[in-house]
């Protein structure tokens, strides 16, 4: 990537409701839908806050609850997707001012789930990636 790069990576806040059920990751003894997600969303989390390449800032971001013909899952209604994607847009702006491996909830910079920021969690994640990779490499 060039000096400058950035990745913008879409989650949902829903992540700050998660743990990594580290015995259980593919959560097949107590599944629900929710906690599954919610579970895939911090993980996706940890990781931007992991080492980036050289010269590129990742960071997260929850840009809203858009509105869609799924049941709503929250309390309210969500936006218009358009309102939605233009907070995407705008963190992607080499204009716009960013925290490397930060988390934002639409274009505010937010502290993301404790567990998130612990280094420890982030060197467990990216070693079980790591390791996940390699045996699929391994059997092609």
């Amino acid at each position: 990537m060039r000096s400058g790069s950035r990745v913008v990576n879409v989650y949902s806040a829903m992540h700050r409701t998660a743990s990594i059920s580290w015995n259980d990751l593919n959560r097949a003894r107590r599944h629900s839908r929710h906690t599954a997600y919610a579970q895939s969303q911090l993980s996706l989390t940890v990781f931007a806050r992991a080492e980036a390449p050289t010269g590129c800032t990742v960071v997260s971001v929850h840009p809203g609850i858009c509105e869609t013909t799924l049941p709503p899952l929250y309390a309210y209604e969500g936006e218009p997707a358009a309102q939605d994607a233009a907070r995407v847009v705008r963190l992607c702006d080499p204009a716009t001012e960013l925290v490397p491996g930060g988390y934002y909830d639409r274009t505010a910079l937010c502290p993301a789930a404790p567990v998130a920021t612990e280094d420890r969690t982030v060197r467990r994640l990216c070693k079980l990636a790591d390791r996940l990779v390699a045996d699929r490499a391994g059997r092609r």
